[in-house]
Protein backbone atom coordinates (compact mmCIF):
# COMPACT_ATOMS: atom_id res chain seq x y z
CA UNK A 1 0.00 0.00 0.00
CA UNK A 2 2.92 2.47 0.97
CA UNK A 3 4.51 2.12 -2.72
CA UNK A 4 1.12 2.70 -4.55
CA UNK A 5 0.65 5.86 -2.45
CA UNK A 6 4.34 6.83 -3.02
CA UNK A 7 3.60 6.40 -7.00
CA UNK A 8 0.18 8.79 -6.53
CA UNK A 9 2.43 11.17 -5.49
CA UNK A 10 5.35 11.06 -7.80
CA UNK A 11 2.90 10.82 -11.02
CA UNK A 12 0.57 13.38 -9.67
CA UNK A 13 2.58 16.02 -8.73
CA UNK A 14 -0.76 18.35 -8.20
CA UNK A 15 -1.54 20.36 -4.92
CA UNK A 16 -3.15 18.74 -2.46
CA UNK A 17 -6.29 18.92 -0.37
CA UNK A 18 -5.58 16.31 2.37
CA UNK A 19 -8.94 15.08 4.43
CA UNK A 20 -9.52 13.07 6.99
CA UNK A 21 -12.94 11.29 7.94
CA UNK A 22 -13.40 10.20 11.06
CA UNK A 23 -16.79 8.04 11.50
CA UNK A 24 -18.82 6.98 13.69
CA UNK A 25 -19.20 3.08 13.59
CA UNK A 26 -19.91 2.08 17.06
CA UNK A 27 -22.84 0.08 18.21
CA UNK A 28 -25.01 3.04 18.32
CA UNK A 29 -24.87 3.13 14.59
CA UNK A 30 -26.27 -0.34 13.99
CA UNK A 31 -29.16 -0.35 11.61
CA UNK A 32 -30.52 1.93 9.55
CA UNK A 33 -27.59 4.66 10.56
CA UNK A 34 -25.14 2.69 9.44
CA UNK A 35 -26.52 1.61 6.23
CA UNK A 36 -27.31 5.39 5.28
CA UNK A 37 -23.87 6.38 6.19
CA UNK A 38 -22.51 3.85 4.02
CA UNK A 39 -24.34 4.89 0.95
CA UNK A 40 -23.16 8.66 2.05
CA UNK A 41 -20.02 7.86 1.02
CA UNK A 42 -20.59 6.33 -2.69
CA UNK A 43 -22.79 10.23 -3.13
CA UNK A 44 -19.03 11.19 -1.90
CA UNK A 45 -17.65 8.89 -4.23
CA UNK A 46 -19.72 10.21 -7.19
CA UNK A 47 -19.78 13.89 -6.17
CA UNK A 48 -15.99 14.20 -6.13
CA UNK A 49 -15.32 12.36 -9.03
CA UNK A 50 -17.30 14.34 -11.37
CA UNK A 51 -14.80 17.51 -10.76
CA UNK A 52 -11.54 16.81 -12.66
CA UNK A 53 -9.65 19.19 -10.21
CA UNK A 54 -10.94 17.93 -6.91
CA UNK A 55 -10.54 14.72 -8.49
CA UNK A 56 -6.81 15.10 -8.76
CA UNK A 57 -6.32 17.30 -6.03
CA UNK A 58 -8.45 16.15 -3.11
CA UNK A 59 -6.64 13.02 -1.00
CA UNK A 60 -8.72 11.78 1.65
CA UNK A 61 -8.34 8.83 4.63
CA UNK A 62 -11.68 7.25 6.58
CA UNK A 63 -10.71 6.49 10.07
CA UNK A 64 -13.29 3.69 11.29
CA UNK A 65 -14.37 4.36 15.42
CA UNK A 66 -16.26 1.60 16.41
CA UNK A 67 -14.98 -0.96 19.11
CA UNK A 68 -11.37 0.09 17.73
CA UNK A 69 -9.36 2.58 15.68
CA UNK A 70 -8.72 1.16 12.12
CA UNK A 71 -7.94 3.29 8.82
CA UNK A 72 -10.00 1.51 6.77
CA UNK A 73 -9.46 3.76 3.50
CA UNK A 74 -5.99 5.05 3.25
CA UNK A 75 -4.71 7.99 1.53
CA UNK A 76 -5.53 7.96 -2.03
CA UNK A 77 -6.26 10.82 -4.71
CA UNK A 78 -10.29 11.22 -5.14
CA UNK A 79 -10.19 9.74 -8.81
CA UNK A 80 -9.14 6.25 -7.24
CA UNK A 81 -11.46 6.28 -4.04
CA UNK A 82 -12.90 3.43 -3.35
CA UNK A 83 -15.89 3.84 -0.53
CA UNK A 84 -15.23 1.21 2.19
CA UNK A 85 -18.12 -0.73 3.72
CA UNK A 86 -18.44 -0.27 7.82
CA UNK A 87 -20.07 -2.42 10.08
CA UNK A 88 -21.31 -0.99 13.38
CA UNK A 89 -20.32 -2.43 16.37
CA UNK A 90 -18.48 -1.65 19.79
CA UNK A 91 -17.55 1.49 21.60
CA UNK A 92 -16.75 4.78 20.35
CA UNK A 93 -13.40 5.14 21.29
CA UNK A 94 -13.01 8.83 19.41
CA UNK A 95 -10.25 10.43 21.12
CA UNK A 96 -8.18 7.91 19.98
CA UNK A 97 -9.28 8.22 16.88
CA UNK A 98 -8.85 11.92 17.08
CA UNK A 99 -4.85 11.08 17.62
CA UNK A 100 -5.13 8.65 14.71
CA UNK A 101 -6.27 11.17 12.51
CA UNK A 102 -3.43 13.67 13.81
CA UNK A 103 -0.73 11.48 13.59
CA UNK A 104 -1.82 10.52 9.93
CA UNK A 105 -1.69 13.98 8.87
CA UNK A 106 1.62 14.67 10.10
CA UNK A 107 3.22 11.44 8.27
CA UNK A 108 0.83 12.47 5.19
CA UNK A 109 2.60 15.92 5.29
CA UNK A 110 6.19 14.88 5.51
CA UNK A 111 5.29 12.42 2.44
CA UNK A 112 4.14 15.61 0.78
CA UNK A 113 7.61 17.37 1.31
CA UNK A 114 9.56 14.38 0.29
CA UNK A 115 7.54 13.59 -2.83
CA UNK A 116 7.71 17.93 -3.15
CA UNK A 117 3.70 18.12 -3.29
CA UNK A 118 2.91 21.32 -2.29
CA UNK A 119 -0.52 20.84 0.16
CA UNK A 120 -3.14 22.81 1.48
CA UNK A 121 -4.41 22.81 5.17
CA UNK A 122 -5.53 19.35 6.01
CA UNK A 123 -9.48 18.93 6.92
CA UNK A 124 -10.42 16.87 9.67
CA UNK A 125 -14.48 15.75 9.60
CA UNK A 126 -15.66 13.84 12.55
CA UNK A 127 -19.23 11.95 12.78
CA UNK A 128 -20.16 10.39 15.71
CA UNK A 129 -23.51 10.05 17.41
CA UNK A 130 -22.80 9.03 21.22
CA UNK A 131 -20.46 10.01 23.81
CA UNK A 132 -16.76 9.13 23.77
CA UNK A 133 -16.14 5.49 25.81
CA UNK A 134 -12.12 6.32 25.80
CA UNK A 135 -10.64 7.55 29.21
CA UNK A 136 -8.39 10.23 27.25
CA UNK A 137 -10.94 12.09 24.42
CA UNK A 138 -10.83 15.27 26.31
CA UNK A 139 -7.07 15.46 26.51
CA UNK A 140 -7.11 14.10 22.75
CA UNK A 141 -9.55 16.95 22.30
CA UNK A 142 -7.87 19.55 23.44
CA UNK A 143 -4.68 18.75 22.08
CA UNK A 144 -6.82 19.07 18.42
CA UNK A 145 -7.86 22.48 19.56
CA UNK A 146 -4.30 23.79 20.07
CA UNK A 147 -3.57 22.31 16.87
CA UNK A 148 -6.38 23.92 14.98
CA UNK A 149 -5.57 27.22 17.29
CA UNK A 150 -2.13 26.71 15.86
CA UNK A 151 -3.53 26.41 11.99
CA UNK A 152 -2.46 22.71 11.57
CA UNK A 153 -5.69 21.36 10.14
CA UNK A 154 -9.33 22.83 9.90
CA UNK A 155 -11.59 20.41 12.02
CA UNK A 156 -15.40 19.93 11.50
CA UNK A 157 -18.02 18.22 13.66
CA UNK A 158 -21.06 16.41 13.12
CA UNK A 159 -23.59 15.25 15.47
CA UNK A 160 -25.96 12.53 14.19
CA UNK A 161 -29.81 12.44 15.16
CA UNK A 162 -29.32 12.78 19.35
CA UNK A 163 -25.57 13.12 19.20
CA UNK A 164 -24.45 15.40 22.28
CA UNK A 165 -23.32 18.61 20.59
CA UNK A 166 -21.97 20.03 23.69
CA UNK A 167 -19.50 17.31 24.22
CA UNK A 168 -18.63 17.35 20.08
CA UNK A 169 -17.98 21.19 20.50
CA UNK A 170 -14.81 20.48 22.62
CA UNK A 171 -13.03 18.99 19.53
CA UNK A 172 -12.90 21.82 17.43
CA UNK A 173 -13.50 25.79 17.57
CA UNK A 174 -16.26 25.60 14.69
CA UNK A 175 -19.92 25.36 16.30
CA UNK A 176 -21.33 21.78 15.60
CA UNK A 177 -23.10 20.97 13.03
CA UNK A 178 -26.77 18.78 13.88
CA UNK A 179 -27.56 16.64 11.02
CA UNK A 180 -31.50 16.82 9.91
CA UNK A 181 -32.67 13.15 10.81
CA UNK A 182 -29.69 10.51 9.12
CA UNK A 183 -29.93 11.33 5.39
CA UNK A 184 -26.10 11.17 5.46
CA UNK A 185 -26.27 12.14 1.58
CA UNK A 186 -27.12 15.38 1.44
CA UNK A 187 -24.38 15.81 4.24
CA UNK A 188 -21.47 13.96 1.93
CA UNK A 189 -23.01 16.59 -0.90
CA UNK A 190 -21.78 19.31 0.62
CA UNK A 191 -18.79 18.03 1.77
CA UNK A 192 -17.69 17.08 -2.06
CA UNK A 193 -18.73 20.46 -3.19
CA UNK A 194 -16.75 22.19 -0.28
CA UNK A 195 -13.63 20.13 -1.19
CA UNK A 196 -14.09 21.31 -4.57
CA UNK A 197 -14.01 24.41 -3.67
CA UNK A 198 -10.92 24.51 -1.10
CA UNK A 199 -8.84 22.22 -3.79
CA UNK A 200 -9.19 25.11 -6.07
CA UNK A 201 -7.28 27.71 -3.98
CA UNK A 202 -3.75 28.73 -4.75
CA UNK A 203 -2.77 28.81 -0.95
CA UNK A 204 -4.02 29.07 2.74
CA UNK A 205 -4.22 32.51 2.87
CA UNK A 206 -7.03 32.80 -0.06
CA UNK A 207 -10.51 32.26 2.08
CA UNK A 208 -12.82 29.14 1.22
CA UNK A 209 -16.28 30.12 0.78
CA UNK A 210 -18.25 27.09 2.12
CA UNK A 211 -21.43 26.30 0.21
CA UNK A 212 -25.02 26.59 2.56
CA UNK A 213 -25.43 24.06 5.06
CA UNK A 214 -28.90 22.81 3.95
CA UNK A 215 -29.14 19.64 6.19
CA UNK A 216 -28.43 21.15 9.66
CA UNK A 217 -31.68 20.45 12.04
CA UNK A 218 -30.94 24.03 13.19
Amino acid sequence: MVQELDIELVNNQQQRQPCVLVLDASYSMLGTRIEQLNAGLKTFEQNIKDDDIAAERVQTMIIRCGGDVEVVSDWTDAENFDPPHLVAEGGTPLGEAVKRARDEIEQRKTDYRNAGVVYLRPWIFIISDGMPTDDNWKYEADELKKDENNNKYTTFTVAVDDGDVDILSKFSNRSVVHMKGIDFSKMFVWLSKSMKMASRKVDDSETTNLPPVDWSSV
